[in-house]
């Protein structure tokens, strides 16, 4: 008998062993699934007793866990929290005298700014007094309408069109620059700045007109709008000005205008001005501000990078094509003298020969020329219908061959 029990034992010990690998499966799924509810691993141990055998709980353990769900449960809450982040818009209505730096609280942040149409004219006293720092990135404290019309998204007039309710700017918070460049666009110049240590600068990332009838018209920006040109005159101050009782009493310097280029050399490499229509235009309205009046006083010389030419005064004549013509009541009419002169002499010996120069002293000479047939361009002058290409000129006042012609003259 006792044969037989020690027999019988080992196949007893069967379902243990069964239960043990059962228990080891369960543990390793477990380890796996570490993020799996309590409750599923806790029933583990009654299931595997109830059912008597070790490997239906592994099993069913396996699909109760399941952590890959609970995982996508939780990276699409971040996702949302995030894009929630992203699509977050601070709106401010603009004032003028207001700034954006209160609502620049962090990097990429988005400010969209409602302006009223009556605050985008060019009347604005921020657009006029050119609050505005910097390229592209802004300073804090640049006004938005400037910015706009610098980035080119808006060129104010005089009066808001009609059909303009408002505009709807949106500017992102970006670190500060480094520096602030100062830059001239579309009719309005920047302000240069150097580093700014604390807060916000911002951009102009875009901009959209709402009208009167709840129309959305997108805005696109263009830096070159308008192509900007060199004046042949500009104030002698162009930066900022303090206005005093003195300065504006004083009229004669508020319309003190210099030219953009002043001193070219001469053939015979002395000083002269370069050619300009400026240089050759009526310099009022008075008769003796006027060109024509000029040349009875004083000769123009003209120089080609080879040649140069003098326009003289050559006395009045009767202008018999004139209405009502007749031999006692003629109207007399100024004639010029267009010649090139066979050899470029300096000053002094200018003024040994006499101004203007005596007739041996040109070649190709046209008399007989009327004012009307005298036209100044950018780079010409044309004479009876010829151009002649000129880089330079002097006024010379009319001097008696073997005078003296001072410099400052």
């Amino acid at each position: 008998m006792s044969g037989k029990r020690q027999a019988a034992s080992p196949p007893a010990d069967e379902p243990d062993a069964k239960q043990a690998k059962g228990d080891d499966a369960d543990a390793k799924a477990g380890a796996d699934a570490e993020n799996a509810g309590a409750e599923a691993g806790g029933d583990d141990p009654m299931e595997t007793e109830e059912n008597g055998r070790g490997d239906a709980p592994a099993r069913r353990s396996l699909r109760t866990r399941n952590p890959v769900r609970k995982a996508a449960t939780r990276n699409e809450g971040k996702a949302a929290k995030a894009n929630a982040t992203e699509t977050k818009i601070t709106q401010v209505t603009y004032k003028e005298g207001e700034l954006l730096s209160d609502h620049l609280k962090a990097d990429g942040a988005l400010v969209e700014v409602k302006i009223p149409a009556e605050c985008t004219v060019n009347t604005n006293q921020q657009v006029r007094s050119r609050q505005l720092w910097g390229t592209d990135v802004y300073t804090s404290d640049s006004d938005v309408v400037a910015a706009l019309m610098h980035t080119g998204f808006w060129l104010p007039g005089s009066t808001c069109p009609p059909q303009l309710l408002e505009l709807v700017a949106t500017a992102r918070a970006v670190p500060p620059a480094e520096q602030y460049l100062s830059t001239s666009r579309n009719g309005i110049r920047s302000r240069s700045w150097g580093r700014v240590l604390t807060g916000f600068s911002y951009k102009v990332e875009a901009c959209r007109a709402i009208t009167v009838n709840n129309q959305t018209i997108e805005l696109t920006g263009d830096p070159e709008r308008i192509k900007p040109c060199a004046p042949t005159f500009f104030p002698n101050v162009v930066e900022s000005v303090v206005n005093t009782r003195a300065s504006q009493a004083n009229a004669e310097r508020r319309q003190r205008l210099i030219q953009e280029v002043t001193i070219q050399y001469n053939l015979c490499n002395e000083p002269w001005l370069k050619y300009s229509v400026a240089s050759v235009c009526d310099r009022g309205f008075k008769r003796s501000e006027w060109t024509s009046a000029r040349l009875r006083r004083e000769t123009l010389y003209l120089e080609t990078h080879t040649k140069r030419y003098e326009l003289s005064y050559d006395g009045p004549v009767f202008d018999e094509e004139e209405e009502n013509y007749d031999e006692v009541n003629a109207p007399e009419a100024d004639v010029y003298r267009w010649g090139r002169c066979a050899t470029p002499r300096d000053l002094r010996q200018t003024a040994e020969l006499g101004v203007p120069l005596p007739k041996e002293e040109l070649v190709d000479v046209v008399t007989g020329v009327k004012w009307n047939e005298i036209g100044f361009d950018l780079n010409s002058v044309t004479i009876k219908g010829e151009e002649y290409k000129v880089v330079r000129l002097q006024w010379l006042p009319r001097i008696e061959p073997g005078g003296e012609l001072h410099e400052d003259e």
